[in-house]
């Protein structure tokens, strides 16, 4: 048999909420917003013009709750578009899906060999396509928390085919992930499949067993904050005619989240920071075609620098957010800066162990070190933020990062007003 070509994709998660972005002053919401639609088009479009015999999905084709039918029906016209060319399609339901009810009641189109797209939850469903010699195995998930290994329902390999396994996973866990269906590598190469296309964990990677069938997490087709960096898309599998696998990732984001990590150790004045960063994006805008970048700039480490840092934080945010929107010229935008410098000593440095330099440090310490201080913030602020024309919501201090920033900041200034 000749070669044959499948994609392999999952974790579509199609119109994502990407939550708090009005927060953010001059966001791109509209392009950030519709990136998983445009990533999905994507998708198609290299399935059609790499000519792939076959389309695989790992699971999450949807974010959850989706209030509305145009969610569903966006992907239910992508998946035509696959199904009209000729390209077959198979799709397992992630955790995400099954929280949904319209998700497992929206009718979708048939493959050109007249087979269902979904494949079933209650047992382990299979996809044979024998004009290419290929069979999918794949169960989806009947419930949001799928908390048993599923892959020990799988059956034996079908002889005299490829044979793919179709599961959403995390394997033996992975950071920022639920753990869903956990399993080895080893259990799933007890299998004897020829490949394994996962899905759930958002992170690309292989992780099979040497010398057995690649075990491969596609990752995301589209990142969706600062967590997740870098490019996200699918790989495409090209099979020789004695089953090998040669794989090739192709991005298909149309936004690129990426940070910029600074250690302020390093730092010998402010106006590094800006050249590095105005370098730093010049190179990344080169790589990245005609997609947004949208960045993170963080300073973190000790430095004799950390009360002028604090102390012209919000003139050196400017300047960076006006590099990004002048080099970028539309192709850049700065999603937050985070100042989490300490002095050089652990200590902030008050001269004199005595007199309001001292009492200072005192307070600031015991604040750095408190498990409570974000309570203690708020309630600091309460009675001035009822006193704001406009304003009844009280001080949000659940993010501790930001607290600490906070904490930093305002003892940077206020030792830089009594030094004066």
């Amino acid at each position: 048999m000749s070669t044959r070509r499948i994609l392999h994709a999952a974790d579509i998660h199609l119109d994502s909420p990407l939550r708090n972005l009005e927060s953010y002053d001059q966001a791109p919401l509209e392009q950030i917003r519709g990136a998983s639609r445009r990533a999905l088009e994507n998708l198609v479009r290299l399935a059609i013009d790499q000519n792939v015999d076959l389309v695989v999905i790992a699971g999450d084709l949807y974010d959850g709750d989706w209030r509305e039918q145009n969610t569903g029906l966006f992907f239910v016209g992508q998946a035509a578009k696959l199904t009209q060319a000729g390209i077959p399609l198979v799709v397992i339901r992630g955790n995400h899906d099954a929280e949904n009810v319209m998700t497992s009641s929206l009718p979708l189109p048939k493959n050109p060999d007249g087979s269902e797209i979904m494949l079933a939850s209650k047992r382990v469903d299979c996809r044979e396509f024998e004009s290419i010699g290929v069979a999918v195995h794949g169960r989806s998930f009947r419930n949001k928390a799928e908390l048993e290994d599923l892959s020990r329902s799988y059956p034996r390999p079908h002889r005299g085919m490829f044979n793919l396994g179709l599961l959403h996973t995390s394997l033996t866990g992975a950071e920022g992930h639920d753990t869903y269906s956990p399993c080895t590598p080893a259990d799933l190469a007890a299998k004897e499949y020829d490949y394994w296309a996962l899905g759930h964990v958002h992170t690309r990677g292989e992780h099979h067993v040497p010398g057995e069938a690649p075990i491969v997490f596609s990752g995301n087709i589209q990142g969706r904050h600062i967590r997740e960096c870098g490019a996200k898309g699918c790989y495409i599998l090209d099979i020789d005619d004695r089953g090998k696998v040669d794989l090739n990732f192709h991005p298909l984001d149309v936004v690129r989240w990426e940070a910029f990590d600074v250690e302020a150790a390093e730092l010998e004045s402010t106006d590094a920071i800006i050249d590095a960063y105005q370098t730093w994006l010049g190179e990344r805008i080169s790589e990245i075609d005609d997609r947004l970048l949208v960045s993170r700039v963080s300073i973190t480490g000790a430095t004799p620098l950390h009360n002028q840092l604090h102390q012209q934080r919000h003139g050196l945010e400017s300047s960076l957010r006006a590099i990004a929107i002048s080099q970028g010229a539309g192709q850049a935008w700065m999603e937050k800066f985070r100042l989490r410098t300490t002095p050089p000593h652990a200590k902030l440095d008050v001269g004199d162990t005595e007199g309001p330099m001292a009492s200072v440090s005192k307070i600031v310490e015991s604040l750095r070190v408190a498990d409570d201080r974000g309570q203690r913030i708020a309630s600091e602020f309460a009675s001035l933020i009822k006193k704001l024309p406009g304003q009844q919501e009280s001080l949000d201090t659940s993010d501790l990062d930001w607290v600490d920033e906070l904490i930093e900041s305002a003892a940077a200034d206020l030792l830089g007003r009594l030094e004066e």
